[in-house]
């Protein structure tokens, strides 16, 4: 309105002053036809365009009749107009407006304008007029056109563009807010290190393993609080990560706290590389593992110490002596195992009761550790018993010299509850070589000892003595016989059931060797089967064992008898020849037995030597179909992080722990502590032992899965194993 102010009353006043009345009365009017206009300015668009139209239409008629042909650009404003404002469409339509006006006001005036070469003819100069003003007023409307519509596509384009940009905006603010709500609010540790390893961003979690604030530990660096050990040993891996050998870092390893706490975690480190492909920063996801790592470890403690006395227990002094062994027969020394028993110790439990007796047996424990060497092991056999490993015993006089300060150590007073307690001990020793080349015959010659020291007096201490020429021709004449029983056919197999808590099925056997020498008799594993591990026997005989039972067990199911497992011992000596898997290839084939029906069974102390190459082997056994039981769980010494490793099955609880379950409440704690970590880690168990319904009854209570013991059967031939088989029948256990 303003600005047709400013056009109309300049003209206004002009034409009035020149007289020319009637451009003042056309100003006028459309002075006041934009104040209509305006007033109207919530119609619609296209309204008020026509309008305006119409306005530049009036104001060109108006000029082009009192100024005439020259007015005519007036006109060419409204078809300019119109395209830019209603389309291209109503802009033909004014277009042919415009040359029907202009020629019919050249036909009414009929005025001569003079156009060269058309005197005399006005209507034919207007004509041409005409056609001119038509042709250059189109030009000018369809370029304007097309400007236009070039225009609204640029438009169009960059609004598209303006509504991607605020999309992508959007997205990516919805992203960075995703990210930092799961970076913040994830579960475990997060954090980004730059390469020089301070760190760049910690979340919440992180900040509550470490116990320092955010700020505290955006101004330390990685090794500032992780245990230098670990550091040291992560060096070259560290290194692989980002020379790109690796695509990451997965460890467990000890992180310090603000406090000086040390805390498990399990840490993966990932790399973030730039777009040139160059490292930038480190990415690490930490998992506080505290718990498990405590659990573990107190569950391997559980299992290789005594729960009274923190001394080593039966599993442990077993791996220890072994240990011992080993290194003595590589360096030529002797070993000495004692056999230390408290004498008249079941008085003073008797008349005091067993808590006085247990903490007189935690009071001699710590002495008898007190008195030893570091290299030494003191473990506690059970009840007052205890035994000692003394290594690299030079002589006897050293043991004797050893046996003698015990003696002196243990006796004396001990206050206990108030009980002044005066307490001696028997000591029986042997030693290795000379009274035994195994664990088991020098405990048992050491044991036998401390019974002939009591005999001789009590609290004195006695050798083991024994013509070591006799006892060797004996071994030499039954190895000497033993190399013969294949041949002779002497060996024949046992088979003890092994049946299922939950059915009282029989779904497996366990192949037990027997020999039946024509003098001998039936001769004991316990004594052929180590002179087969020392002369290499084992090897064939471990052979024809595999390959017997795959046999007898495809002959069950071929008489129609229900398919079971059959499992065979793997001898520590067999296990580490390099025949075993063509043996195991070769006995499937030539019996037919499907592979997932043959379970072998192998010891904690095989797998322990040469984990990885145990665990290769492990996996071809695997890739074969075959199951795979750790036999007499709980008796070695292996590490519980190897046993995640391994692909076994199935773990067979020791029965040195079952035969106590009943009335040992160590030996129930360690039997349902293995049942749960067996569970754990998605493993069959099967007790060993089981000679009562009430152990049975607590097994099953415990979820174990399987048994096997005399209490269900003792082992039986081929032949009566057939008739139990033949029978179907289905024990009922209690639990």
């Amino acid at each position: 309105m303003v600005l047709g102010s400013v056009a109309a009353v300049p003209s206004i006043l002009i034409s009035v002053s020149d007289g020319l009345w009637s451009i003042a009365v056309v100003d006028c009017v459309a002075l006041l036809w934009l104040a209509f206009i305006r007033r109207r300015r919530e119609s619609p668009f296209r309204w008020r365009a026509r309008n305006f139209i119409c306005l530049l239409y009036l104001l060109g008629l108006a000029l082009l009749l009192k100024v005439g042909p020259a007015a005519q650009i007036y006109l060419m404003a409204g078809p300019v107009m119109t395209a830019l404002l209603l389309g291209l469409r109503s802009a033909l339509f004014a277009l042919a407006l415009n040359a029907a006006t202009l020629l019919g006001v050249g036909y009414y005036a009929n005025a001569d304008i003079h156009l060269p070469g058309f005197a005399g003819a006005p209507l034919l100069e207007w004509i041409v007029i005409t056609i001119n003003f038509a042709f250059v007023n189109a030009l000018m409307t369809v370029s304007s056109a097309v400007l236009l519509h070039k225009l609204e596509i640029s438009l169009q384009k960059q609004s598209a563009i303006t509504v991607s940009l605020a999309e992508g905006h959007e997205r990516l603010r919805e992203s960075e807010a995703l990210y930092r709500a799961t970076f913040e609010n994830a579960p475990v540790g997060v954090s980004h290190l730059d390469l020089d390893g301070r760190w760049l961003a910690v979340n919440d979690e992180l900040c509550e393993i470490t116990g320092y604030s955010r700020d505290e530990m955006l101004s330390l660096r990685y090794g500032d609080i992780a245990e230098p050990e670990d550091v040291e040993a992560d060096a070259p891996a560290m290194a692989a990560l980002l020379r790109g050998d690796i695509p990451s870092l997965n460890r467990e390893q000890r992180y310090i706290r603000k406090d000086g706490a040390p805390v498990w975690v399990h840490r993966r480190t990932s790399l973030v590389r730039n777009a040139a492909g160059d490292p930038k920063h480190l990415v690490v996801v930490a998992t506080d593992i505290t718990e498990r790592v405590r659990y573990e470890v107190e569950l391997e403690y559980q299992a290789t110490h005594d729960a009274l006395t923190g001394l080593a227990n039966r599993n442990l002094l077993n791996d220890r002596l072994e240990q011992a062994l080993a290194g003595a027969s590589r360096h030529g020394r002797n070993v000495a195992v004692l056999f230390l028993d408290l004498d008249n110790f079941k008085i003073i439990n008797d008349s005091l009761g067993h808590g006085v007796g247990d903490e007189l047996i935690k009071s001699v424990g710590e002495r008898l550790a007190g008195c030893v060497r570091d290299m030494d092991t003191v473990a506690r056999a059970g009840g007052d018993e205890f035994v000692l490993i003394l290594a690299d015993a030079e002589s006897e006089n050293e043991v004797a010299t050893a046996m003698s300060r015990i003696l002196e150590v243990v006796a004396g007073l001990y206050q206990v509850a108030r009980h002044e307690l005066h307490v001696t001990c028997s000591i029986g020793a042997s030693l290795f070589p000379r009274d035994g080349a195994d664990p088991e015959t020098l405990l048992k010659n050491a044991d036998a000892a401390m019974y002939r020291a009591k005999e001789g007096g009590r609290n004195r201490c006695k050798f083991y003595q024994e013509e070591m020429n006799a006892r060797l021709g004996q071994r030499l004449s039954l190895a000497a016989k033993l190399r013969h029983a294949l041949e002779r056919d002497e060996l024949l197999l046992h088979y003890q059931p092994q049946v299922d808590l939950r059915s009282g099925a029989i779904v497996g056997a366990e192949a037990l060797i027997r020999w039946r020498h024509p003098e001998l008799g039936l001769v004991p594993p316990s004594q052929f089967i180590p002179i087969a591990e020392e002369t290499g026997l084992i090897v064939p005989i471990g052979e024809w064992v595999l390959h017997a039972a795959c046999v007898q067990a495809q002959s069950w199911a071929a008489m129609g008898l229900p398919r079971i497992r059959v499992a065979v011992n793997i001898s520590a000596r067999q296990f580490r020849h390099k025949g075993l898997l063509e043996s195991i290839q070769q006995a499937l084939r030539l019996s037919g037995i499907p592979p997932g029906y043959l379970e072998v069974e192998i010891t904690e102390s095989m797998i322990m030597y040469g984990p990885e190459e145990t665990i290769r082997l492990l996996r071809n056994l695997k890739d074969l179909g075959l199951q795979i039981a750790l036999d007499d769980f709980g008796t070695g010494f292996s590490s519980l992080s190897y046993l995640k490793r391994f692909p076994i099955d199935v773990l067979k609880i020791d029965q040195s722990f079952v035969r106590g379950i009943v009335s040992d409440r160590e030996d129930a704690a360690i039997v349902k502590t293995v049942i749960g970590l067996a569970h754990s880690l998605e493993l069959r168990t099967i007790a060993e032992g089981v000679e009562t319904a009430e152990q049975a009854g607590l097994l099953r209570g415990w979820a174990s899965d399987e048994v096997q013991g005399y209490h269900f059967s003792r082992p039986l031939d081929a032949d009566a194993f057939i008739g139990r088989l033949r029978e179907g029948r289905r024990f009922v256990i209690d639990g």
